[in-house]
């Protein structure tokens, strides 16, 4: 395949994974019901490892720049509804009330807001990216490469957004939950979500990445 098709392909690529990442931020094909339980696990993160796996460390820092935006878009449109108390961790057009007319503490915030809606999606690709690109130097199995890769990608954004709301937003998230008990509610985040989403977002990818890593060698 010459520089310029490939080009192309690869810019076919992600305009497809960005699309699948709007689609999946805006309707329920973004969230997964974990059968028997009334944990829904967050699918948007499997796009941005499935792109760093196949496209590459960029790319997947591309779609977690996608993704961190979607993210943006979603809870600065929803966030005033009362069901989303929380939406100030990743909006700044929330966070910038919790500073009560301080203009130096509302810009704070809003920098706080975008570091961790941009932030741990980013760092998605370049993780799993990695975690990918090391593995498969070391064991030449794509499936098991994919899945470890995967692990470590959702676990990248769920401790990273969970350190971000410790750091930055620790009294207010946990006001907004009705409770002064910080830890117990960043266990809970971690109990029934990231661990489900830790276990979902693997297997989705393997099964994804193995056949069209296959496809792609034979590409050229």
């Amino acid at each position: 395949m010459s520089t310029g098709s490939a080009r192309t392909t690869r810019l076919v690529q992600l305009a497809l994974l960005s699309a699948i990442l709007f689609i999946m931020g805006f309707t329920p094909l973004g969230s997964f019901p974990l059968p028997g339980s009334p944990i829904v696990a967050t699918l948007a993160q499997i796009p941005v490892v499935i792109g760093a796996l196949l496209l590459g460390t960029r790319s997947g820092a591309f779609l977690g720049g996608v993704f961190g935006f979607v993210s943006l878009l979603w809870f600065t449109i929803y966030g005033g509804s009362p069901v989303i108390p929380t939406a100030f961790v990743f909006s700044p057009f929330y966070s910038v009330n919790l500073a009560q007319g301080n203009l130096l503490l509302a810009a704070w915030y809003a920098v706080c807001s975008l570091l961790i809606c941009f932030g741990p999606r980013i760092l998605i690709g370049v993780v799993s990216g990695k975690v990918y690109q090391k593995l498969m130097a070391k064991t030449h199995s794509v499936s098991k490469s994919a899945m470890v890769a995967g692990v470590c990608g959702s676990l990248t954004n769920t401790i990273l957004v969970l350190l971000g709301i410790l750091l930055f937003f620790a009294t207010p998230y946990a006001e907004a939950n009705g409770s002064q008990v910080i830890w117990g509610l960043l266990g809970a985040s971690i109990l029934f979500n990231g661990i489900p989403e830790a276990i979902v977002t693997p297997l989705i990818t393997a099964a994804v990445v193995t056949p069209l890593s296959k496809l792609q060698r034979r590409a050229g």
